[in-house]
């Protein structure tokens, strides 16, 4: 249901207790920057269906949000959802962080593009290009990196 608003859940986490039901959905919209009303929406279509399950007495506890500024990414998965986005990725054997722009992922890595180094230097790949294949396997810890200048101005 919440991919027929254009949205997708990265993530859900929830936990269960004797008087409550604990639940916080993560969501992105797929076309454009989630906002409040998406949440709301979103916090909306699962609180109905969810106190129609729960026993009498038991109450719900609902969060709905987007992923943040610096999400922390945990699988391939996460990676493709945030096609388009800057990530920031740490490769533990050359002990550096690299941030890119995520182009493309596939099955074992991912394609990063307009990659620097963590002092803004640009960094080229092997064969000269702007783009950079890391390997899912090579990465020790990545996350969503904001930079003001990747976004347009006056939109």
């Amino acid at each position: 249901m919440v991919e027929q608003l254009g949205m997708e859940i990265v993530d859900i986490n929830a936990s269960d207790t004797p008087v409550a039901y604990s639940m916080h959905v993560t969501i992105i919209l797929k076309a454009g920057e989630t906002g409040v009303d998406d949440c709301a929406t979103v916090h909306n279509l699962i609180k109905t269906r969810m106190e129609a399950k729960l026993p009498s007495g038991k109450d719900l506890q609902l969060e709905v949000s987007t992923p943040g500024l610096q999400r922390v990414l945990h699988d391939a998965h996460e990676f493709s959802l945030f096609k388009g986005k800057r990530v920031r990725v740490f490769l533990p054997a050359g002990k550096v962080w690299l941030s890119g722009i995520i182009l493309a992922t596939e099955e074992k890595k991912v394609i990063l593009t307009d990659c620097r180094t963590s002092d803004g230097q640009p960094m080229k790949s092997d064969d000269d290009s702007d783009d950079m294949e890391i390997f899912f396997d090579s990465i020790q810890k990545a996350k969503l990196e904001y930079i003001w200048e990747d976004r347009s101005h006056g939109n």
